[in-house]
């Protein structure tokens, strides 16, 4: 965080203080905050109609029209017999000449996706089809084989700003996940995270929330190899969430969450730079979004654990996919702790209450990003600009400003540029 930046913070944060004194329904003063997101954000105008989605879903009805004995069908963003990065987007289990209901989250750049029935012999029967075309059978235009790489599942990135509900610097990094998922078996999901940065220096937790199943719906939640990210923590930085256990509900008693880790920096380096002082965590470092020499920043390999979750039945299990996740972080704010959503659940208070209305239409304070390698900003560089000088001339600047496939475009059009995130400034991202 640049100082700057964040004495102007400090500054707001008395003034929320002073309006949640003085008026003790909302926690905002909304007059002051309004003026404050005017003078702090990097864009001139959003949208209106900005929901700050690059994705759709999609449930598409598979017929497994052909006379081999088939086992499954997959959903895949590219032809696995002839291109060797296609993702599978979900599976499920279908015989030959059942119809089959199968969802998917589709990037809103995505127009042409892939359909895979799979034999018992491992035999691929490949179709393409229009990403808005619901019904698919294999009358025709067959391709046969089998894939000529691994299979990986969609995989997205998910990028966090630590402040809410004050403003953020807008680098999109404090902390940077990337999230994937896929069927193991019938009533089985594996759900694939890796921590790749944390752009600051104070304890942030994460969770993921099972959208569309409930708490009673799944059976356990365990990992791959039986360890966790909170490995070995210091119980001081345990005090950061009120439950440990790896799968949990929410504060309704409804909402089945998984715990990924209380504290990030511990997560992302268990102990090497991070250490131990009575109990909790002294000189955190910022890993992965600097390539300063100074003794604040730290390069770490990013952080993975894989989470098996049981479900009670293959019905439930079959809403399993990207668009039905939402992953979150947990900070301390005003001496409660906050959550930072997507900006579409926002609103959403899963683990802790707390009072807040986060009215204001600006920049969110969380984004997903449908890509599994997308290169975030550095420290300190806003994800996109787009202002306008005293002339009345717009301009683009930022990590991701190329004209015509910018952030700040995006920003003011929603339906404009939505393949901004294909199109860094090499020199303002993290390539390491």
């Amino acid at each position: 965080m640049k100082t700057t930046h964040s004495l102007i913070k400090v500054a707001l944060g008395a003034l929320v203080l002073l309006g949640a004194v003085s008026c003790s329904k909302d926690l905002y003063n909304e007059e002051q905050y309004e003026e404050y997101i005017k003078y702090n954000s990097p864009v001139d105008s959003v949208d209106i109609y900005q929901e700050w989605k690059l994705t759709e879903d999609h449930s598409y009805q598979i017929t497994a029209n052909v006379s081999q004995d088939i086992e499954k069908v997959l959903i895949l963003t590219a032809n696995p017999l002839s291109s060797s990065t296609a993702y599978v987007m979900n599976q499920s289990e279908i015989a030959q000449g059942e119809s089959k209901w199968i969802s998917a989250s589709v990037p809103l750049t995505q127009s042409t996706l892939y359909a895979a029935l799979v034999d018992k012999d491992g035999m691929y029967y490949v179709k393409s089809f229009s990403a808005t075309q619901y019904e698919v059978d294999f009358s025709g235009g067959i391709n046969t084989g089998t894939p000529i790489g691994t299979l990986k599942p969609q995989t997205y990135t998910y990028l966090f700003e630590k402040d809410f509900p004050l403003c953020g610097d807008y680098d999109y990094n404090d902390l940077v996940m990337r999230i994937g998922m896929e069927r193991t078996a019938s009533k089985q999901v594996a759900i694939h995270v890796t921590l790749a940065a944390v752009g600051c220096d104070v304890q942030l937790a994460g969770f993921i929330r099972l959208l569309e199943c409930k708490y009673e719906d799944i059976d356990s939640v365990t990992t791959a190899d039986g360890k966790t990210f909170d490995d070995k923590l210091p119980d001081g930085s345990k005090q950061m969430v009120n439950n440990v256990n790896t799968f949990r509900s929410g504060q309704k008693g409804t909402e089945a969450v998984i715990t990924l880790f209380n504290d990030a920096h511990w997560a992302m380096d268990n102990g090497q730079y991070t250490t131990a002082n009575s109990g909790t965590l002294s000189a955190r470092k910022i890993y992965n979004t600097s390539t300063s020499y100074d003794e604040q920043y730290a390069s770490a390999k990013p952080a993975t654990q894989t989470y098996l979750v049981y479900f009670k039945s293959s019905e439930v299990a079959d809403k399993m996919y990207l668009e039905n996740i939402d992953p979150f972080i947990v900070a301390y704010y005003n001496g409660a702790r906050y959550e930072t959503h997507m900006d579409n659940l926002k609103a959403s208070q899963v683990l802790y209450p707390y009072n807040v209305e986060a009215k204001i239409k600006d920049l969110p304070w969380a984004l997903l990003v449908p890509s599994a390698n997308f290169l975030y900003p550095l420290e300190g560089i806003q994800i996109g600009f787009r202002k306008r000088t005293s002339t009345g001339i717009a301009f683009n600047d930022g990590a991701y400003a190329t004209t015509g496939h910018s952030f700040g475009e995006w920003v003011e059009n929603s339906q404009s540029c939505l393949d901004w995130y294909d199109y860094p400034d090499n020199s303002k991202v993290w390539r390491y």
